[in-house]
């Protein structure tokens, strides 16, 4: 039998290559949707007029062509034909959208000509331009006249409508590899919302591949809406199809919130848990001793069982803690909580406690508003607790005998 073909790697196969050019730019248009949430944009289209087109809130667009090159190859130089092209659609773009756009974006990986005064040098060309403000009066000898004359000749577009295009050029060349850009997506996401200190890594690099993948869906022939909206009541099929068409390139920040909560589902750290559904080798003993003293208190049932989840929701927290910070960390902070809600604990005893009787009850409503306070007012770090945490954090007390709810009593449970 001949050799495996699936065991022998072909290095000559471009298909990775090409998913590598297809990766960079999405990934690129992905860092342009975090913006939406921010404000800075109204909406982001992938593969519509441009590669990217990014709509701002007064209305206004910016283009963006995203051009990658392999670094054994000399940087972009004006007389490029790349580049010739995509001034030529710049140029069609001012053309038929007078007055909406505010930039043109050069996007590359790789770099551009920078030897001074040089006909090949784009910025210096470009900056050239816009100081004489016009070509007209310039010989076609001219480097500048020369460099607009085959632009327009690439766009069909007249050299007004290039100088016009040129005034409005930003190039940005990144000097990066094609893996480059998904690690700045992940960067950039991680300090969207100070994600980068309240998420897992794993949490973040989930939200970029969603974000990527959203930026892909756009970039592609995919419909906005359902094959029932193409076959609806639509008289004119052709149109209602271009319109659910333009709406699948659309990217807007209510699909960008949602990319990022359906990542978080499994990395926030604060989602409460009910104790049921908590493993019984994670959580650590003590059930019984607190069960017995909130009853003894005459604390009731309910309230007892929440007291159950609060506590079990803390020990969650606790344990992303120690996955993420190590022991010495988690341990920290958990002793820093305790101390707090203790503080708590002893002021609400004082507050409700009646010798000879049992008032764990208003003990309970007394230490939930001092919590409730302490969470509005304290300048001390809390870790995203909320104060069903601290409640979790008396029920530890309580386990640990630092807390009582009556006047202390033998406990069965220890006997």
């Amino acid at each position: 039998m001949s050799v495996d073909p699936g065991a022998v790697l072909d290095k000559t196969d471009p298909g990775a290559d090409v998913q590598g050019r297809f990766s960079y730019q999405h990934c690129y248009a992905a860092i342009q949707c975090l913006r939406l949430i921010d404000g800075e944009l109204d909406a982001v289209f992938c593969e519509n007029h441009e590669d990217i087109l990014l709509r701002k809130c007064g209305g206004q667009y910016e283009a963006l062509q995203i051009k990658t090159r392999r670094f054994d190859l000399e940087p972009f130089a004006a007389d490029d034909d790349e580049v010739l092209k995509s001034i030529g659609r710049f140029a069609k773009l001012e053309r038929t959208y007078p007055d909406r756009f505010d930039a043109f974006h050069f996007v590359t990986n790789h770099g551009f000509r920078n030897d001074k005064a040089s006909g090949k040098n784009i910025q210096y060309v470009r900056d050239e331009i816009v100081a004489l403000g016009t070509v007209d009066g310039l010989t076609k000898a001219n480097k500048l006249r020369k460099f607009v004359i085959a632009a327009s000749a690439v766009s069909g577009c007249s050299e007004s409508d290039v100088v016009a295009a040129l005034k409005k050029l930003v190039l940005s060349g990144h000097q990066t590899d094609l893996e480059r850009p998904f690690k700045d997506l992940r960067e950039v996401v991680g300090e969207t919302r100070d994600f980068r200190k309240t998420q897992t890594l794993d949490t973040v690099s989930k939200m970029a591949d969603n974000l990527l993948f959203l930026c892909y869906r756009a970039s592609s022939s995919a419909l906005g809406g359902g094959v029932a909206d193409l076959y609806g009541l639509a008289m004119d099929f052709d149109a209602q199809r271009d319109a659910l068409l333009l709406t699948g390139k659309e990217i807007t920040a209510d699909m960008v919130e949602q990319v990022i909560a359906d990542s978080l589902v499994v990395g926030a750290d604060n989602l409460l848990v009910s104790s049921g559904g908590v493993s019984a080798d994670v959580l650590p003993p003590g059930f019984d001793v607190m069960v017995e003293k909130l009853e003894g208190g005459g604390l009731q049932m309910a309230r007892v069982d929440l007291l159950k989840d609060y506590k079990a929701s803390l020990e969650t927290m606790y344990m992303k803690w120690l996955h993420r910070h190590g022991p010495a960390v988690a341990n920290e902070r958990l002793g820093h909580i305790k101390a707090q809600v203790k503080d708590d604990c002893v002021e609400a005893q004082i507050e409700a406690e009646q010798p000879g009787q049992k008032y764990a009850s208003t003990m309970y409503a007394e230490l939930r508003s001092l919590l409730e306070h302490r969470l509005a007012t304290t300048s001390l770090p809390l870790f995203d607790c909320s104060r069903e945490h601290l409640l979790g954090a008396a029920a530890m007390l309580t386990e640990e005998c630092q807390v009582w709810w009556s006047d202390k009593f033998a406990l069965k449970s220890t006997q």
